[in-house]
């Protein structure tokens, strides 16, 4: 954990925008009591999920931004465990889609199946409707 705090610290050291930041939320308690088939969300008994998000005001500074939160993932990432929060993902695929779901994915795609067959409801981390 101290390695992990020293290189948000040191990756601080160059942001590019007063708007970006880095998150460690604590998580457990109530969340890692429930069971991870209980609901979509699996990751369950990670002490903190780490969040790395890059705003900007200035169009010209969009590449500086845009690269500045995965490089601090190729920091952080072998410090973390392989689990991940779906609402946090960009364009990452349909890997990690399944990474966030986990366990939960092939149920997951029953459901989408019954109730969204056509995979009308994509414009998100999407779940491919199960083959009929």
């Amino acid at each position: 954990m101290e390695d992990l705090i020293d290189v948000m610290i040191d990756s601080f050291s160059s942001v590019p925008s007063p708007y970006s930041m880095i998150a460690l939320e604590r998580t457990g308690g109530a969340v890692a009591r429930v069971p991870e088939t209980a609901t979509a969300f699996q990751s369950r008994k990670a002490a903190f999920s780490l969040l790395i998000l890059s705003g900007w005001v200035d169009p010209a500074d969009s590449d500086v931004n845009v690269a500045w939160a995965p490089e601090v993932w190729e920091r952080t990432w072998p410090l973390s465990s392989s689990g991940v929060y779906v609402n946090y993902l960009e364009t990452e695929g349909e890997g990690r889609v399944r990474a966030a779901y986990g366990v939960n994915h092939a149920r997951l795609r029953e459901v989408k199946r019954k109730y969204d067959p056509h995979n009308f409801l994509r414009l998100n981390q999407n779940i491919e409707p199960a083959a009929t």
